[in-house]
């Protein structure tokens, strides 16, 4: 009897192949469209309606020439916008309103593009950091009332150099903060333009709002609740608002805010509660120099709070459906309460009919208000957040005219009624 040995065969090949880089999209990409291409960008800045003492919203359109420069154009309007102090009021009082249009063009140098394009760590986009230089005319109108029965045209020209940070938030957002210095130069009507020479400034702006994009972008929900943070379980957040800390319109205008609020869930339920206290210090300087001259400067400081009770109404149904988890984020309604005390000393000159007198005013303004809002928060990635309310309130306001001068003092009370509220808050939470 005999065996056979088994036979082994054994085959070696190789195929050539290409080897192509893969690209890792993670949870910033998806925020910020990094990846998108987009040759335009039509903006909504709505981020005026915090605060901005030039315009109330502000439409531009950007388009990328080459991957590294870009060209925007921009127009806003703002209509019954007027300030104590620093403080923006939207009454829109027929009697003393100020319609404003704002005309700009800047042109943009994203300089680290090309190289992340190579890199393939950024599409051809608009979401970078850049260089721009700016130039604006703005036009603005006072009522009758507001100057002794005469409309007055402000008219301000200004050129700057410009460092900014843009960023897509998502589908149909945007985020776009700068810095610049420049020339700006103003002339009130029937004023000679001699006597307004080109001064020297600095500012900054942050815009927020609406965008959409062309190409459309094919953005999807993928990664959206990894940087809302959708799931998160959460009874309680501290808030630090970073969005309104530093505000500077020029040299002579400028204003720094603190804000830090407090808020917690009631149980379980969809309702919370939040307390917040703000302080404030600014400088305000106006000259105006036709027969009723006037050039103040006034330097104010101010501090108060709120508590608002708030009912996030579609919490509930978007648990039940899988699609939050029991947290501080959503829309919601809510009620609110306030109190502040704005503190302001004013010195300078005042002209009439009678010739020019100085002034030296202590002005105290206390109020207490209550009203109505509707908002949306959510939570950004590990340590962030994002808040916008708006709405109404009604507020009793006491004023205290102390004349350093005359030794003469004033009180007057009075109610304000159905003034809009607009506040938007951004930072850090924990």
């Amino acid at each position: 009897m005999s065996q056979t040995a088994d036979t082994t065969f054994i085959s070696v090949t190789q195929e050539a192949g290409s080897l192509q880089k893969q690209q890792i999209i993670d949870r910033y990409d998806m925020a910020f469209s990094t990846l998108e291409p987009t040759r335009w960008l039509f903006k909504l800045n709505l981020s005026a309606l915090s605060g901005s003492r030039n315009d109330l919203v502000r439409a531009s359109a950007e388009v990328k020439l080459i991957p590294a420069i870009s060209l925007q154009g921009s127009y806003g309007i703002g209509y019954g916008l007027s300030t104590s102090g620093l403080a923006p009021s939207y009454s829109f009082d027929l009697a003393s309103s100020v319609v404003n249009h704002r005309f700009g063009m800047e042109s943009r140098w994203y300089y680290a593009m090309p190289r992340r394009i190579r890199e393939g760590k950024s599409a051809n986009n608009m979401s970078g950091n850049y260089i721009g230089f700016e130039a604006v005319y703005a036009l603005s109108k006072f009522a009758p009332n507001a100057f002794g029965g005469e409309i007055v045209t402000n008219r301000q020209q200004t050129f700057a150099l410009r460092y900014g940070v843009q960023r897509r938030l998502f589908r149909y957002g945007f985020l776009d903060i700068g810095f610049g210095v420049g020339l700006l130069k103003n002339q009130r009507s029937n004023t000679p333009a001699d006597t307004h020479p080109w001064d020297v400034f600095a500012n900054s702006q942050i815009g927020l709002g609406l965008a959409l994009a062309r190409p459309k972008t094919s953005a999807t929900a993928q990664g959206f609740c990894d940087v809302l943070r959708c799931f998160r379980e959460e009874r309680q957040m501290w808030k630090v608002d970073l969005y309104n800390l530093v505000r500077i319109n020029d040299l002579d205008n400028y204003k720094g805010n603190l804000s830090v609020g407090y808020e917690r869930k009631i149980g379980a339920s969809p309702f919370s509660l939040e307390a917040e206290g703000k302080w404030s210090l600014g400088r305000l300087h106006d000259i105006y120099s036709q027969a009723d001259a006037y050039e103040i400067t006034a330097k104010d400081h101010s501090y108060g709070g709120s508590l608002t009770t708030r009912y996030y109404y579609s919490q509930t149904h978007r648990i039940a459906k899988g699609k939050s988890g029991n947290n501080l984020a959503g829309v919601y309604f809510g009620a609110k309460f306030n109190m502040l005390q704005e503190n302001s000393r004013q010195q300078g000159y005042r002209c009439g009919i009678a010739g020019c007198f100085p002034t030296n005013d202590r002005i105290t303004r206390q109020s207490v208000g209550t009203g109505l809002v509707w908002g949306i928060q959510h939570r950004l990635f590990e340590h962030g957040f994002i808040d916008f309310t708006m709405g109404n309130a009604v507020n009793w306001v006491t004023t205290t005219h102390h004349n350093l001068i005359s030794n003469a003092t004033t009180k007057t009370s009075n109610f304000e009624g159905y003034n809009l509220i607009f506040n938007l808050r951004a930072g850090l939470a924990f």
